[in-house]
């Protein structure tokens, strides 16, 4: 198959990738405009705009926390604590490496599962918040998809750690100033 030069193969990661980052982009702007927009017209007009707290609160920081979440987990820039793993040899550390994975990947299941279920009673509930009756049953799924997301992402790492790839090398992961 013959590829135009100017067109990338797009794999269904780069898109994703692509997507979340659009969208946590998309969240600080609107933050940032939102919260700007509202002190103005506090201290201009002395009246907030309705449903700003909630609107940020709900549609806007809970994207941004799982995104940040998930672009940390691909950088491989949450923090680690090494006083146990750095006196082991390159095998054992690798196996810790693996279990600590698992577990952790687990554990994620675990939450996106329990996530999805309180989102889909809140959904069928018709949640909603505030005195402007601002739907947040849809922020929900967010947690939900943001816990799977992390939990592939440490999936993926999982994969370079079994196959035997250096795990301190920056190559483990596609780094996300590719994008």
């Amino acid at each position: 198959m013959i590829t135009p030069p100017n067109r990338r193969k797009t794999s269904i990661w780069s898109l994703g990738k692509s997507v979340l980052v659009g969208l946590g982009t998309f969240c600080l702007y609107a933050l940032v405009a939102l919260t700007f927009t509202d002190v103005l017209s506090r201290n201009l007009f002395n009246t907030p705009i309705p449903g700003a707290l909630e609107v940020t609160q709900y549609w806007l920081l809970v994207p941004m926390v799982f995104i940040g979440i998930w672009w940390a987990g691909l950088g491989h820039e949450h923090v680690r604590v090494t006083m146990l793993t750095e006196v082991l040899g390159r095998n054992a550390l690798k196996l810790a490496e693996a279990i600590v994975a698992l577990v952790a990947i687990a554990i994620l299941l675990r939450m996106a599962l329990l996530g999805f279920h309180v989102a889909y009673e809140s959904m069928i509930d018709g949640e909603y918040t505030g005195a402007y009756k601002i739907v947040i049953w849809p922020v929900r799924f967010v947690t939900a998809v943001g816990f799977l997301s992390y939990a592939l992402v440490l999936l993926r790492h999982l994969v370079v750690v079994l196959k035997g790839r250096d795990t301190d090398s920056d190559d483990h992961l596609e780094s996300p100033e590719a994008l």
